[in-house]
């Protein structure tokens, strides 16, 4: 009894301990957003509140608009949203608003701010031109004839998409699959906006389609263990973007939503702490094997 009663309340401590780090992590979290009206940016009203710099009105709007609609499905179809903010920066506003030169897309803060390029020639642009060489040049001369527009076009166009990953970070925890590793994380957040895309933006779905694979180059770190290790620290972090979005083109036309909601299944959270304990990457990959088939074999990509 003395036994049991000490388990008990080592389990209690524990979980009293996971909230007390809980909260203290929420509390450290940078408020963006108090930063943002700091520096008197335009701004759009709405679900998704949204900042811009001057002058680019249009694609804040066009951005706010497709978030807000993103929110929206995965409401009617899973039950999940996410409550973000918008911020649409230049190089000058990213500094002002973020201490740092122009890098790419990402989410943080609380509450949190998804932050995307207003213009061409952003970091996250420069990586999606790396990935032309690796397209059949047929279907690459195919696709721009008949829409008549650059490459150029395209990569921006792309970009604009990365802020439905980030929305996916957040959708993922709201839906209660836990991050159990950093690359399954990653995945996931590109497969919620896969999803959302094939459903209700076709246009977009065929960029996503044209350009979702890694560069031709193969880069130094191509393990998912270097990618645990260093994360956006790897040598070319858009090479293991495109490898994700190459298998998730794969999965997707075969398992829909329905992949997240067995990957909730096969990823639960702990009852005692909410969370999920840290997974190696060949521990991950042998959970989505038994969901979808495959991973074991396209996982000799990293190899």
């Amino acid at each position: 009894m003395k036994l049991r009663h000490a388990l008990e309340l080592t389990a209690f401590c524990l979980s009293l301990l996971m909230v007390t780090v809980s909260l203290s992590l929420e509390a450290q979290a940078p408020d963006y957003v108090a930063r943002l009206k700091e520096l008197n940016l335009a701004t759009i009203n709405g679900k998704v509140p949204t900042y811009y710099v001057a002058g680019h009105r249009e694609p804040a709007e066009e951005l706010k608009r497709r978030i807000e609609d993103c929110n929206a499905f995965f409401e009617q179809t899973l039950g999940v949203q996410a409550a973000v903010t918008l911020a649409v920066l230049d190089g000058d506003g990213w500094s002002a608003a973020l201490g740092r030169p122009y890098s790419l897309p990402f989410i943080d803060g609380m509450p949190p701010v998804i932050f995307m390029p207003a213009t061409s020639g952003s970091p996250a642009f420069q990586l999606m031109m790396a990935r032309k060489n690796n397209i059949p040049e047929d279907l690459l001369l195919a696709f721009l004839t008949e829409r008549r527009i650059t490459f150029e076009t395209v990569a921006d166009q792309f970009v604009n998409l990365i802020g439905f990953h980030e929305l996916g970070h957040v959708l993922s925890g709201n839906f209660g699959i836990p991050p159990t590793n950093r690359w399954l994380d990653e995945f996931l957040a590109s497969y919620w906006s896969y999803a959302y895309i094939s459903e209700r933006q076709p246009e977009w779905k065929s960029v996503f389609d044209l350009l979702g694979r890694p560069s031709a180059a193969r880069p130094k770190n191509t393990s998912l263990e270097d990618f645990e290790r260093l994360y956006s620290k790897v040598d070319d972090y858009g090479w293991y973007q495109g490898t994700f979005e190459t298998r998730i083109r794969e999965i997707h036309p075969k398992l829909g939503l329905d992949f997240l909601i067995d990957v909730k299944k096969e990823f639960p959270r702990s009852t005692n702490t909410g969370t999920t304990p840290a997974m190696t990457p060949r521990q991950v990959l042998q959970r989505l094997e038994r969901i979808a088939p495959g991973f074991e074999a396209w996982s000799a990509t990293f190899n």
